[in-house]
């Protein structure tokens, strides 16, 4: 069986650090089966991508280094007035954030929205 494929969608801000820790809770269980998980941030969460504190900066590079994939909306960034360059490396931009949930739906990702 193949693992599972998810995409969690993050548009609060205050969300970051409960996702974190139950993905980390999930890959730890699942080594066998680890699931494909991306991380999509719209909305002010994606803010938090740039202007965080140290230790959700680490927790967001740990998911990254644990086979997770971490996009940054870049259409929100700029209603926020921030800019993709200056998302850390591990962070990916996506031109808009809803298109990327729409077209990994197609491509067989199940959505949770947090």
């Amino acid at each position: 069986m193949s693992p599972p494929k998810i995409v969690i969608h993050i548009s609060d801000r205050e969300k970051w650090r409960l996702v974190l820790n139950q993905i980390a809770q999930i890959m730890e269980v699942e080594e066998a089966n680890k699931p494909d998980i991306i991380i999509i941030a719209d909305g002010f969460a994606v803010g938090v991508c740039i202007a965080c504190d140290r230790m959700l900066r680490e927790q967001m590079a740990d998911f990254v280094e644990s086979g997770g994939r971490l996009l940054g909306c870049a259409e929100s960034l700029g209603f926020l007035n921030m800019k993709s360059e200056n998302l850390p490396d591990f962070i990916q931009a996506v031109p808009n954030g809803l298109e990327e949930i729409i077209r990994l739906k197609l491509k067989g990702f199940q959505y949770l929205k947090a």
